[in-house]
């Protein structure tokens, strides 16, 4: 009886197959293993198999910056904790470093090598040597300063080795059962800031708490406030823009409270890379 190839390579999909292949990576390519952790389910997903593999040899580090919300902080501690991991926290001084601060395309290029600078000291007290960050196939598909910067830096990327995407990683944190297996991807507050916009912390401080106003005000799940000098462009996911019209009158005075002074919602919703689509259109 002939065997059927395609049913082979169907099951070498299957998330429970996938998992075991990430698992089989962290034995097979480290014997301890520092984690970027971020609370995201790429990165959790790497802590939970690295945890699973290695035991007490693997430690999640979150870095704190004032570009990173404060729930975050306190949802990735809980997160660390329900998987097991050791969780490190560290500060990066990204107000201090000007580069960033300046905000040109390449920023992420300079939160990152603050990161790996941090992760590098964590590193020498356990005396660990491998950084794995969550990196997939999809994030390759455009230029990103920041994994440039960690590459650099000697970090693995196991989704990407393993050639591993976006909808791999949910569906093995589905067999994980890992409580954010179908949380929204977040991204840090300064991702809001118009390219050339230099990047302050009462700027930070002023977005952040415009995106809790308008996710109390819709309801929606992905916030984004884009601020272009003193102009929010408010983006939430496609489901609730229906509910960011309605609240317009309240999300528009609250805002203009808190420091903006024109606020404009977006009717397309949430979009991904919305600020390089931006600043690409104004340099063209």
């Amino acid at each position: 009886m002939l065997e059927n190839p395609m049913k082979d390579q169907e099951s070498n999909h299957l998330p429970e197959k996938m998992l075991e292949e990430l698992n089989n990576w962290f034995s097979l390519q480290c014997d301890s293993c520092l984690v970027a952790f971020s609370g995201g389910v790429d990165s959790a997903l790497l802590a939970f198999s690295a945890r699973k593999v290695l035991s007490h040899r693997a430690v999640a580090v979150f870095s704190v910056s004032p570009a990173v919300a404060s729930p975050e902080i306190e949802y990735a501690k809980t997160l660390a904790e329900e998987i097991g991991i050791l969780l490190e926290v560290v500060t990066q001084d990204d107000l201090g470093t000007p580069e960033y601060v300046a905000n040109s395309v390449s920023r992420c290029y300079f939160c990152r090598n603050n990161l790996a600078s941090e992760m590098a000291k964590i590193g020498r007290k356990y005396g660990i040597n491998t950084k794995v960050d969550g990196t997939h196939i999809e994030d390759m598909n455009a230029p990103r300063p920041g994994i440039k910067a960690l590459r650099e830096a000697g970090f693995r990327a196991p989704f990407v080795e393993l050639h591993f995407g976006k909808d791999d990683v949910r569906a093995m944190a589905r067999v994980a059962k890992l409580s954010n297996a179908e949380r929204p991807s977040e991204a840090c507050l300064s991702s809001r800031v118009a390219y050339g916009q230099k990047i302050d912390l009462k700027t930070l401080e002023m977005i952040s708490k415009a995106e809790g106003i308008v996710r109390e005000l819709t309801g929606a799940s992905i916030v984004r406030v884009r601020t272009i000098g003193k102009k929010a462009l408010v983006e939430v996911d496609i489901r609730h823009v229906r509910n960011a019209f309605s609240a317009f009158d309240k999300l528009r005075v609250s805002l203009l409270n808190i420091g903006y002074e024109q606020i404009e919602i977006s009717e397309d919703g949430y979009v991904s890379g919305r600020m390089l689509e931006l600043f690409t259109k104004a340099e063209s």
